[in-house]
C-alpha cells in the first residue's frame, strides 16, 4: 500500500513547482493557483500517450493533486517542515544534485579525457623524494627545495640515480634495510599508468620523455626529483601470466640460477609441461595448482621486468629466464584484457576523479567562474591586522582573539554578502588545530585561501535554486514528496499498526468480506521409513482413526511398529490443518483432485529424501468466516484504505480549494 501512494504522490509532485499566474486558473488549492497552461502541461508529461487526453484519466488526475495538496497543507501546519530528520534528510538530496553544479562541466570533461588517454600509455620511473611538511615555512621550503636541486645536479653529471635515491630519499622503499633483509629499490617505481600516483607526480611523468631527468616536482609529500625510464603503449587493462618463480633468499644465487636454467631447458624440451614444472620448481606455492597463474593482474602489481618480457611476447610464449629481486623467473601470458573505451570507462574515471587531488581543477574553476559572475572584490591589506594579533598558540589549537580586538573592515565581498576581518579571525579562532608550527603569514594566506573558495562556493551554492529552475524543481519534488510520505505515515499507515481497537472495529464491521472458501481439513504425516514399511504405516493410521488415537498417541505406537528409538521427532512428523486448494501441492495433489473422497481417506507418496508423506482426510469445510488473526494483513491494508478516505474527507471539510469549470472544462 505504501508504494502505490508514494507512486501516486510522485505522479503529482512536479505540478507544484510550475510558474502560475492568474490568467486562466483552472484551480485553486490551499491559496495556490495553478493555470491551465501548466496544469495541461503537467497532465501531459505524465499522460501515457502524449498528446492524446481521455477525460476520465483527466478528471482522476485532478482529485489526486487536490488530494495531494491538502495533504502537503496538513504537513506544514504540522510542523512536518521543521523536524530535524526531515530537513537532514532533503539536504542530503540537495547535497548529491548539486554536485554537478559546483564543477566546471569543461574542465571535468578535459580531466576525463585527460585521463583516458594516458591509460593508453605505460610510464616507468624512478624518484628521489626529499620530504616536506604541507605546512613547512618558507626558510624550510627552500632548504628542501635547494638540497632536491643540488642532487639533480649530481644525477645529471652522471651520478647513478637509483644509488643517489638509496642515499638521498626520504622514500623508505628506496633504502636497504639489513636488520629486515630488505634490499631497497632505489626509488624505482616499475611501470604505472593513469591514476595510480598523485596527479602533480602522474602529470610530470607523462610530460617527460624517456631518460629525462626532471626539475624538482612539489606535491603534499615534498618534492621529487623523477627520471622516467621508459615509456610504452598500454598493450592490455589486466591480464593473465603464467609465472615459474625461484627465489633466492634461501639458496644460494648460483643454486637457484641453477635451477631456472634447468627449468627452461626442459621447456624447450618440450618433454614436460610448464603446468607441471610450476609444481616441481615454483617456490610461489600459492599459484602452484594453478598453473603458475596470476590472474587479473595490473600494470603495477607485477614487477617491472613482467612488463618488459611480456611486452615481447605473444599469448603462450615462454621468456627467457631473467632476474628481479625477488629472484628468477620465467614468465608465460596467457590473456590480455583489452583496455575499455572512454564510454565504458567514463563512470569509473569520473569516480575516481571526485576521490583525487585532480578535482580542485574544477572546483577552483567554479570559484573563478563564481567570482566574476557575482563580482568579487577583496582588500588583502586587511590581513597584516590578523598578523598583529595571531601568536603561535594557534598551532595548539588554544589561540584566543584578544578581547580588545574588533574590526569590521570588509576584507571580501562577494554578490551581497561582505566578509570582514572580524569574521575571518572568528573562522581561525573556530577552525584551529594542533599541527607542527609554520611562518605565521603563510598560514593566514593558507587560511584565507581557504576561506574566500569556501565563501564564493557557499554563495554561489545558495543563488542555484534561482539560477538553475529545473534544480529548484526537482529539490522541491523531493521534500514534498517526503512531507507526503511523512503525514501518510502518521495519518494511515502507522496508525493501522497501532490502533487495534479501530482495526478490529473495521473488521467486525465488513466481517462478510473476510471469508473462507472451501477447504479440506486432513493431517499430514511425514516418516522416515523404507517403501516396504509403507502398509504397516497404512494399517496404523487406519487403526487410529478406528480407534480415536491422538496425534501423539499414534506418533508413539509408529515409533514402536517401526523401531524407531532415537531422533523420533524428527523421523515422524505430523501437522495438522485446513487447506484451500492452492495452498499446499500435495494436499492438492492427493485430495483436491478428487473432492469426493471420504473422512478416513488416506493418501501416500514417497519423497526424494527417503521419506513416506501420509495424508489422513479429517473432513471437508464447507465457506464459513475468517477470525481476524486468520487475515489480519488483508484487513489491515484495507483498512488502510479506509483510514485514507476518511482521512482526505477531513481534509476536504476543513481547506478551501476551487475548481474553476469554465476553464477546466474548456481542456480537450
Amino acid at each position: 500500500m505504501k508504494k502505490i501512494v508514494v507512486l501516486l504522490t510522485l505522479f503529482v509532485l512536479s505540478l507544484c513547482s510550475v510558474a502560475q499566474t492568474d490568467n486562466d486558473v483552472v484551480i485553486e488549492v490551499a491559496g495556490e493557483k495553478i493555470t491551465k497552461e501548466a496544469f495541461l502541461k503537467m497532465y501531459n508529461k505524465n499522460n501515457l500517450t502524449p498528446g492524446k487526453i481521455d477525460k476520465n484519466d483527466l478528471d482522476a488526475y485532478l482529485e489526486l493533486y487536490i488530494n495531494y495538496k491538502l495533504k502537503l497543507l496538513q504537513a506544514k501546519e504540522l510542523g512536518l517542515d521543521t523536524i530535524p530528520s526531515y530537513l537532514e534528510e532533503v539536504d542530503k538530496y540537495r547535497q548529491q544534485l548539486i554536485i554537478p553544479y559546483l564543477n566546471d562541466a569543461e574542465v571535468t570533461q578535459s580531466l576525463i579525457e585527460e585521463a583516458y588517454e594516458r591509460t593508453k600509455t605505460f610510464v616507468r620511473a624512478s624518484h628521489i623524494l626529499i620530504s616536506l611538511p604541507e605546512n613547512a615555512n618558507p626558510a624550510d621550503t627552500l632548504n628542501a627545495y635547494n638540497k632536491a636541486m643540488s642532487i639533480r645536479e649530481r644525477a645529471l653529471k652522471g651520478e647513478d640515480f637509483n644509488a643517489l635515491a638509496k642515499q638521498y630519499s626520504d622514500d623508505p622503499s628506496a633504502k636497504d634495510r639489513k636488520e629486515q633483509n630488505y634490499k631497497g629499490n632505489g626509488g624505482e617505481l616499475g611501470y604505472f599508468t593513469s591514476m595510480t600516483m598523485i596527479y602533480p607526480f602522474e602529470n610530470a611523468c607523462y610530460s617527460m620523455e624517456v631518460g629525462e631527468i626532471s626539475l624538482p616536482i612539489k606535491t603534499r609529500f615534498g618534492y621529487h626529483i623523477i627520471k622516467l625510464t621508459d615509456k610504452i603503449p598500454a598493450f592490455f587493462s589486466t591480464f593473465d601470466v603464467a609465472h615459474i618463480w625461484v627465489g633466492i633468499d634461501k639458496r644460494p644465487e648460483q643454486e637457484s640460477k641453477a635451477i631456472i636454467d634447468d627449468v627452461y631447458a626442459k621447456i624447450q624440451e618440450g618433454q614436460i609441461t610448464f603446468d607441471s614444472l610450476v609444481k616441481l620448481y615454483s617456490d610461489d606455492k600459492s599459484t602452484a595448482s594453478v598453473g603458475g597463474v596470476l590472474k587479473n593482474q595490473k600494470v603495477n602489481t607485477v614487477p617491472a621486468n613482467y612488463i618488459e618480457e611480456a611486452s615481447k611476447l605473444k599469448i603462450g610464449e615462454v621468456s627467457a629466464p631473467f632476474k628481479t629481486a625477488f629472484g628468477w623467473h620465467i614468465i608465460k601470458p596467457v590473456s590480455y584484457k583489452a583496455i575499455p573505451s572512454l564510454e565504458q570507462q567514463r563512470k569509473t574515471i569520473e569516480d575516481r576523479i571526485s576521490k583525487d587531488e585532480r578535482s580542485f581543477k574544477s572546483l577552483e574553476s567554479f570559484e573563478s567562474k563564481a567570482k566574476l559572475e557575482y563580482g568579487f572584490v577583496e582588500d588583502k591589506d586587511g590581513l597584516k591586522e590578523i598578523e598583529k594579533i595571531l601568536t603561535d598558540s594557534v598551532f595548539n589549537a588554544t589561540w584566543i582573539i584578544p578581547a580588545e580586538f574588533s574590526d569590521n573592515t570588509e576584507l571580501f565581498r562577494i554578490g551581497d554578502f561582505s566578509f570582514t576581518i572580524n569574521d575571518f579571525a572568528k573562522e581561525i579562532e573556530k577552525h584551529q588545530r594542533i599541527q607542527p608550527a609554520e611562518y605565521i603569514p603563510t598560514y593566514i594566506e593558507k587560511v584565507y585561501n581557504t576561506v574566500v573558495l569556501e565563501q564564493v562556493v557557499n554563495y554561489a551554492d545558495s543563488k542555484l535554486e534561482e539560477k538553475f529552475p529545473e534544480l529548484k524543481a526537482e529539490i522541491q519534488e523531493f521534500s514534498d514528496g517526503v512531507l507526503i510520505f511523512s503525514i501518510t505515515d502518521r495519518m494511515v499507515w502507522n496508525k493501522s499498526l497501532i490502533d487495534t481497537l479501530g482495526l478490529q472495529t473495521y473488521f467486525e464491521a465488513n466481517k462478510q468480506k473476510y471469508n473462507w472458501e472451501k477447504r479440506v481439513s486432513t493431517t499430514l504425516w511425514s516418516v522416515e521409513a523404507a517403501e516396504k514399511d509403507k502398509s504397516k504405516i497404512e494399517k496404523l493410521l487406519k487403526k487410529s482413526i478406528a480407534k480415536s488415537w491422538t496425534n501423539e498417541e499414534t506418533k508413539e505406537k509408529l515409533s514402536k511398529k517401526l523401531k524407531i528409538k532415537e531422533g523420533i521427532d524428527k523421523k515422524i512428523v505430523y501437522k495438522w490443518g485446513k487447506y484451500e486448494k492452492g495452498d499446499n501441492k500435495t494436499v492438492d495433489a492427493l485430495l483436491w483432485s478428487d473432492t469426493s473422497q471420504v473422512k478416513g481417506t488416506i493418501k501416500s507418496q514417497e519423497t526424494k529424501n527417503k521419506k513416506l508423506t501420509f495424508l489422513v482426510l479429517d473432513s471437508w469445510v464447507d465457506d464459513e468466516p475468517k477470525e481476524l488473526d486468520d487475515c489480519k494483513g488483508l484487513v489491515t491494508s484495507d483498512y488502510q484504505v479506509f483510514l485514507e478516505q476518511q482521512w482526505i474527507s477531513d481534509l476536504r471539510t476543513k481547506y478551501q480549494y476551487k475548481i474553476y469549470r469554465d476553464v477546466y472544462d474548456t481542456i480537450k
